[in-house]
């Protein structure tokens, strides 16, 4: 069923040009089989006189598809090596006994396949050229990505962080993000619905919308109301965004708020236990009016916060099991006390040990200091 998904796209993707000279192609190419079958074949031509006649089309063709595509001075060899046409049966004097005499039939196959040959030549230049360009702007959609979305690593204010976003194609709509100023860091991850380009337009949107608001100092209510208020406005019917963020502040506090998204997993390095910070809020771009209520987190220092998309946990195996969250929560608590660098490659290997990347795969690891 997916293949045949993808043949349909592919062709309902082309431009209706592109769909007629593919179309024609096949005609042209394969409208001299019916005449074959009813030709009759009445000489009997020896085996070298076929192989030779074969060559010479074969070079021939060869020869004027190298001249058009690569150097038109080509055609002062080809061009009159076309007389060899008219030389060979001198050749094969037993095949020709009655001269070289071309056939209506014969002339009508090679118009054919020559007409097929050119639609399919135009065709191939054609989707290359927009093949090519559809590339290049997918290359750059990955290279604005990275920057969009870099590696997040060392200290940033009261943490220690260490974390990466890994796109499930060439642009991905997860988001990480930190930022400090005047005393408070904010640490942020959020999910577009799906994945691609088109996920990975409104993660630039939301990231803007996010550090827009932050450098107007606002609590996390507010910045959570406001960043829904635009994706409403801007996110067509069935797209929307899961987000959860911490602030960090001077005074040794920290709030929490989500919408949508999964937990937030809290190491608790004086219980040696997790702890789970969620949110009931729905998704943002869902509801335009929805209030968003922040939480008080108590923490100390060697706290462990793990931040993580869908992606990693909705993983599945060849057997269709999804991995779930349990397993990384055992690893995670595991692990809790090593080098963050460590507990990511852990949980990540746990991740990839499970099924092949088929979302965006985020996962970000803070420690206070």
């Amino acid at each position: 069923m997916g293949n045949q998904i993808s043949r349909r796209g592919f062709f309902e993707a082309l431009p209706i040009r592109s769909r007629t000279m593919l179309m024609g192609f096949i005609f042209f190419v394969f409208a001299p089989v019916s005449i074959l079958l009813i030709s009759p074949f009445k000489h009997d031509r020896s085996f070298l006189c076929l192989v030779t006649y074969a060559l010479m089309g074969g070079f021939t063709a060869a020869g004027y598809a190298f001249s058009f595509i690569r150097d038109l001075r080509a055609l002062f060899l080809v061009v009159p090596a076309q007389a060899l046409w008219f030389i060979m049966p001198r050749w094969f004097p037993n095949d020709f006994r009655a001269g070289f005499t071309p056939s209506l039939e014969g002339a009508l196959l090679v118009g054919m396949i020559v007409t097929g040959y050119v639609l399919f030549i135009i065709f191939f230049q054609r989707e290359g050229v927009r093949t090519i360009r559809m590339h290049t702007e997918l290359a750059l959609a990955k290279q604005i990505h990275a920057s969009l979305i870099p590696p997040i690593t060392g200290r940033h204010g009261p943490l220690e962080l260490y974390g990466h976003s890994l796109a499930g194609a060439e642009m991905g709509g997860d988001l990480i993000d930190v930022m400090s100023q005047n005393g408070t860091t904010d640490v942020l991850i959020a999910d577009v619905s799906g994945h691609g380009v088109k996920a990975g337009v409104i993660m630039a949107v939301v990231k803007a919308a996010f550090h827009t608001r932050l450098r107007g100092q606002c609590d996390l209510e507010a910045l959570f109301g406001d960043v829904n208020a635009v994706i409403c406005d801007l996110a067509r019917e069935g797209m929307f965004v899961t987000a959860s963020a911490l602030r960090f502040d001077p005074s040794g506090k920290a709030h929490f708020c989500g919408a949508g998204h999964g937990p937030i997993l809290h190491y608790r390095l004086d219980r040696d236990d997790l702890a789970l910070l969620e949110a009931d809020s729905p998704p943002l771009g869902v509801l335009n009016q929805e209030r968003f209520a922040a939480q008080r987190v108590t923490y100390r220092s060697g706290d462990v916060f793990l931040f993580m998309t869908d992606g990693l946990t909705e993983v599945f195996s060849s057997g269709n099991a999804m991995l779930g969250s349990k397993a990384i929560e055992l690893r995670f608590l595991e692990l809790a006390r090593h080098p963050l660098s460590e507990i990511y490659e852990a949980i990540m290997e746990i991740v990839r040990a499970h099924g092949p990347q088929s979302d965006d795969q985020t996962l970000l690891l803070a420690r206070v200091l």
